[in-house]
């Protein structure tokens, strides 16, 4: 993009703010963060999702790779994430900030809340996948339902298809199965931040598209 800083203000134009509002979608009234901290500058556009982090603990309470013993978000942090996503009580590096805003895709290619959590050993080893249950809420998934869901790494990674259903804590649940073979040869490891996104998709059989990027 062409900066022109001035003493005051600074100002931001050519066709790479050109490129960024088309791909972004803007239409006014958005708020757009510009982060200097990290080492190479950023500007994104921040979604106010207003849904708290409201993430159940895990079965096992002593399992050290769970959820439950992510630290938890400072309320006084000014980063950004807070009102783009839904973090699941999880803390990024700065690096992982920085490669945050460069997957999260247009506000129009995905649907509800995306959110950013990290792999415990729960869904890794035990093969046991929830999603939030804002994550139900913001989608529009009934409390009792039940179907089938695309899984892929990546927009362009193959698809595996995978039941669901609506667990008894308000938390969409994978089938271990489907999750399981989902894994399988996608080298994800226990404590890699991923970044959840839900699309819809014309694939017959298929509610939903459920997107997984490494952070």
């Amino acid at each position: 993009m062409e900066v022109e800083k001035g003493r005051n203000m600074s100002q931001i134009g050519g066709d790479g703010w050109a490129h960024f509002v088309a791909r972004m979608h803007l239409t006014g009234g958005e708020l757009i963060s510009f982060n200097f901290r990290a080492e190479r500058p950023k500007l994104a556009v921040i979604y106010l999702n207003l849904v708290e982090d409201d993430e159940d603990d895990e079965d096992d309470e002593d399992d050290e790779d769970d959820e439950d013993n992510e630290d938890p978000l400072d309320e006084d942090d000014e980063d950004p994430l807070h009102e783009a996503i839904v973090a699941q009580r999880t803390r990024l590096s700065e690096e992982e900030v920085s490669n945050l805003w460069d997957i999260i895709p247009p506000r129009a290619d995905f649907v509800g809340v995306p959110f950013v959590t990290r792999l415990t050993n729960t869904m890794v080893d035990r093969h046991d996948m929830k999603l939030a249950k804002s994550i139900y809420v913001s989608y529009g998934i009934e409390p009792d339902e039940e179907g089938s869901a695309g899984l892929r790494l990546t927009a362009r990674g193959s698809v595996t298809t995978c039941t669901y259903r609506v667990d008894t804590d308000g938390r969409t649940h994978l089938n271990s199965v489907g999750w399981k073979k989902f894994l399988g040869g996608k080298n994800l490891h226990v404590g890699q931040a991923i970044l959840i996104t839900i699309r819809n998709t014309n694939r017959p059989g298929l509610r939903m598209m459920i997107l997984f990027d490494t952070i």
